[in-house]
């Protein structure tokens, strides 16, 4: 079974039944800003959700599977004649306006089967200006019977105008019991679905990303480095070769979660259940100045404040130089580690 037959996951599930709902009476919105945290299934719940929105013969809470609009183009996504998606372009670092007007021109024309139609924006963050603005025109004279779908991680990214005119929906990241669960169903038998829940944060599909790949094997190395850089063990330019090797874009989701986990536990005191060893061994540091005062961890908050900044740069379409963002963000680490007192 695809995971697009699937969806809803299962954390999934209060969020479909709401808009499923809204559907069948009538209520469902023009436009829809899915938001949550990446390696969930934002994307895939969108594709579910068009599918549903084009049934023929929708059951109460999913579409039937049987029908001629259920098994155009499989189980693909997008294969429906009245389905479009926006994605990056090879070569390309965001959705551009030429794109966005196309989908427009789409959804003005009349549906292929008689019934709605649906566009998907994914990562609708990395639209650039242009496109953002050729987008608003569509929400504020939206066609009849038609849906935008618009998911990201990064809500905050979007032009306050686009946010303001969609539906906000949030997706929540499941519980580790829920993530472990679902890893089992869906990795090979060898493979830790424990130790891809915790390092992926109980992100299900984000960890069966890292069993396909070497993803763990990377954030495990990367965390080592991170260690040595903190104890004064390896230097700068090592850790952003490093940092190379693997992607800047992959490390600064390393970072940001690194920071996340330092800033919950000095605020709270309340150290995550499972953790790498590699951030026990950073939380071991950082507890040596966690009673002294405040700062330590409102450094940390404005250092996350720099890194998700970081992150949007090495999204962005002003070609952003990668190593320069990589030797200020670890310098910035360095620094940060410096400040806390010896025991």
């Amino acid at each position: 079974m695809s995971l697009l037959q699937q969806i809803p996951f299962l954390w999934q599930k209060d969020l479909w039944d709401k808009l499923t709902s809204e559907f069948r009476e009538g209520k469902l919105a023009h436009a829809y800003l899915i938001s949550g945290a990446q390696g969930i299934g934002k994307e895939l719940f969108a594709y579910g959700l068009a599918k549903f929105i084009l049934c023929s013969a929708p059951e109460k809470l999913s579409a039937c599977g049987l029908c001629a609009n259920c098994n155009y183009g499989g189980d693909g996504e997008g294969g429906h004649p009245d389905t479009i998606a926006l994605t990056i372009d090879e070569g390309s670092r965001d959705i551009k306006i030429e794109q966005v007007r196309s989908m427009s021109g789409f959804l003005e024309k009349t549906s292929h089967a008689g019934r709605a139609k649906v566009a998907i924006i994914a990562n609708a963050h990395r639209m650039n200006t242009g496109a953002a603005n050729a987008l608003l025109k569509t929400l504020e004279e939206p066609t009849e019977n038609t849906y935008l779908l618009l998911s990201t991680h990064l809500p905050g990214s979007l032009p306050a105008t686009i946010r303001s005119r969609c539906h906000k929906v949030s997706m929540q990241i499941p519980d580790q019991k829920i993530a472990i669960d679902w890893l089992s169903l869906h990795i090979p038998d060898q493979e830790d679905p424990v130790a891809l829940a915790r390092s992926a944060q109980n992100r299900p599909l984000y960890g069966l990303e890292l069993s396909h790949t070497d993803g763990l094997k990377n954030q495990q190395q990367f965390l080592s480095k991170l260690v040595q850089l903190s104890a004064g063990e390896t230097s700068i330019q090592a850790t952003v070769a490093l940092a190379k090797k693997i992607g800047e874009q992959v490390v600064v989701r390393y970072l940001i979660q690194v920071s996340t986990i330092l800033v919950k536990y000095l605020l709270t005191n309340q150290q995550p259940s499972e953790l790498e060893s590699g951030h026990q061994e950073l939380l071991s540091m950082f507890q040596a100045g966690k009673e002294v005062s405040i700062s330590l961890p409102l450094s940390l908050m404005r250092y996350y404040d720099q890194v998700q900044e970081s992150h949007r740069q090495l999204l962005s379409s002003t070609n952003p130089n990668p190593q320069l963002i990589m030797e200020s963000l670890l310098w910035r680490w360095s620094q940060l580690s410096r400040s806390i007192p010896t025991r």
